[in-house]
Parts: structure tokens; sequence; C-alpha cells
């Protein structure tokens, strides 16, 4: 028996085929959530579209976010590669309110992949369909019009296109669109990037969600006078996602400059002592126990192609489950 386990192995190490574990099964459980777009650049008290010069940041340390995932327990993190104000994180064809119309120079969300696949973590993007530049105001109810899906079915191409590794789309106020633009939307993903999920989210709650989310600061995107959320209370909305089988995907505002505020992140740490002391314990432990060698094996070379382990790790967990037999 054990020579037949053997040669099944190595069947598998050979590139014997597969399917790996969907990106939104036990990888995506626990996650950190970035919102930082134009609305980070705000002022006090101000309102209205802001001219795209106003997104100037010197550097952007994308790589300090996806250490800030790592050191919280998370196995993913999501960017706002377009949030309600309609700015779009990547230079889009033939649109004006992006980052390559912008003072800064660079590729936002090229940088954050690579920092993710770095750092083992699964790399995703948040689009938001409320949009203000495209729509004069942000909207949460009403049908999505031809010309402004047009301009959402291009976004989603082309951030599929380009970013090839994004393992995650989620939909904001995907309950504005028809249920024919909705399977469009899939069928472009799937077509261009199938290893990517896609997550469509209802804003007021009538359609069940793959997540709840919630945020350290009080509002989503940074501002300097927030008050924070605790850890206990943070831990009881993970744990109540855990007891629902849901994502818990946890926000953090960076400040202007890109990074995160050490007030934010001391609640990522306190919240990690807390699911480290539970019964439950971390999200990232393998969750391996009792299976038979052969699935777990199949397990570990999942999270070996999803990025998820290094293959240092990767080797070694293969070995201990040999030595097992």
């Amino acid at each position: 028996m054990k020579n037949i386990l053997i040669c099944l192995f190595s069947g598998l190490l050979a590139g014997f085929p597969f399917n790996a574990a969907p990106a939104d099964a036990p990888e995506l459980k626990y996650g950190l959530y970035i919102h930082y777009g134009m609305d980070t650049f705000l002022h006090a008290r101000e309102k209205g579209r802001l001219p795209v010069e106003r997104f100037a940041p010197a550097t952007v340390n994308v790589m300090a976010w996806a250490q800030t995932a790592k050191e919280a327990g998370m196995t993913f993190a999501v960017l706002t590669a377009k949030h309600e104000s309609g700015f779009c994180l990547w230079g889009s064809q033939g649109y004006d309110y992006d980052i390559a119309h912008s003072p800064f120079k660079g590729d936002i969300i090229s940088d954050f992949i690579a920092a993710c696949k770095v750092k083992g973590i699964l790399p995703g993007v948040h689009y938001s369909i409320p949009d203000a530049y495209n729509e004069g105001a942000v909207r949460f109810r009403g049908d999505v019009l031809p010309p402004y899906f047009n301009v959402i079915k291009q976004h989603i191409t082309e951030l599929n296109t380009k970013y090839p590794e994004l393992r995650l789309l989620i939909l904001d106020v995907s309950s504005r669109l028809s249920s024919a633009q909705l399977d469009e939307l899939r069928r472009i993903v799937k077509r261009l990037n199938p290893q990517c999920s896609v997550w469509p989210i209802d804003k007021d709650g009538t359609a069940e969600p793959h997540y709840d989310a919630a945020t350290v600061n009080e509002r989503w995107m940074f501002s300097p006078k927030d008050r924070l959320n605790s850890a206990q209370q943070l831990f009881n909305g993970y744990q109540k996602c855990q007891s629902a089988g849901k994502a818990f995907v946890l926000n953090v505002g960076p400040a202007p400059s890109g990074l995160i505020p050490g007030n934010q992140i001391a609640v990522l740490m306190e919240l990690k002592t807390l699911i480290a002391n539970s019964p439950a314990g971390s999200p990232s432990r393998e969750p391996t126990g009792g299976k038979p060698p052969l699935e777990r094996l199949k397990h570990v070379k999942a999270l070996y192609e999803q990025g998820l382990i290094n293959k240092e790790d990767y080797d070694r967990k293969v070995k201990e489950i040999m030595n097992s037999l």
C-alpha cells in the first residue's frame, strides 16, 4: 500500500493533472482590504470631485501593505482599483481620470501584485459600480445604462488582461447590474483570467455575500482624526464570519504617503493575538488535519501553485507527508 501511495505521489509531483483548490475556497478566508485612491487626498470637509492632479504621492510602499497582511495572519489582500470617485489606479485606454493622467508615475496595481507574490499573499482588487465620475453622482440604486456599462466592461477587460495574476475581483454594489450584465462580466473574467474569483456584493445586503467586511479606521479611506474600532469588536465580526463560512476582509486606510498608520497596524496585531488564542486558532493554519495523505499533498500543491507558500515550505511539507507514510 505504501508503494502504491508513493507512486501516486510521484505522479502528482511530476505534474499529474488535478484541479487546484478554487481561489475562493479555504485560502480566501481572512484578508486585508486596502482603501487607497483619490479620496485619500480629500481635505477636511472638502466636497466634490478632486482634480486628477491631486493624486501625487511621492512614493507608495506597497511592499509594506503585503507585509502587514502577512504579519496579521492573512492570506489575501484587496486593493481599490476603482472606488466611488471613479478614479482608476491603472492607466485605462481612452480614460482621463486615472493614474496615468496624475503626477504620480508608476503602476501601483502591478507593484501591489508583485509585493503580494513575494510575501505569499493572494492579490485582489475592488471595483466599484457606483461611480461619481461616470454617472455624475455616487448612485447605490438604479440600472446601469449601456454607455457606462461599456466603460465597466472595458475596465474589467483591462484589469484581467494587464494583471493576469489577480486572484479576486470584488464588484461592489453589483445589485445595480442586471443578471445579463453580471453574467457578461463573469464571462469576461473567466475567459481572460480563469483563476480569478468574482465576488458580486450587494450594498444593501439583500444578496448573500461571500464575505463580510469591517474597517479598523472609522471610515474606509484615510482620515487623520478617525477613531479606531477595537480589536475585540473586530474579533467578534471575525468569529461570526468563521461560523458562517464567510471570508472576513478587514480594511485599513493608508495615509496619502501610502503608509498604513501605526495605530491601525497595532489593532491588527492585537486582533491576531485574539485569533491565535481562540479555540479555532489562526485562519492561516493549514486545514489538513485528519485528511488522507493524497488529499494533503493535493492541498499543499494547490497552496504552492497559488503562491501561498514558497518552494522551501512546499518541499518541507511534501517531505513531512512522505515521512508520515
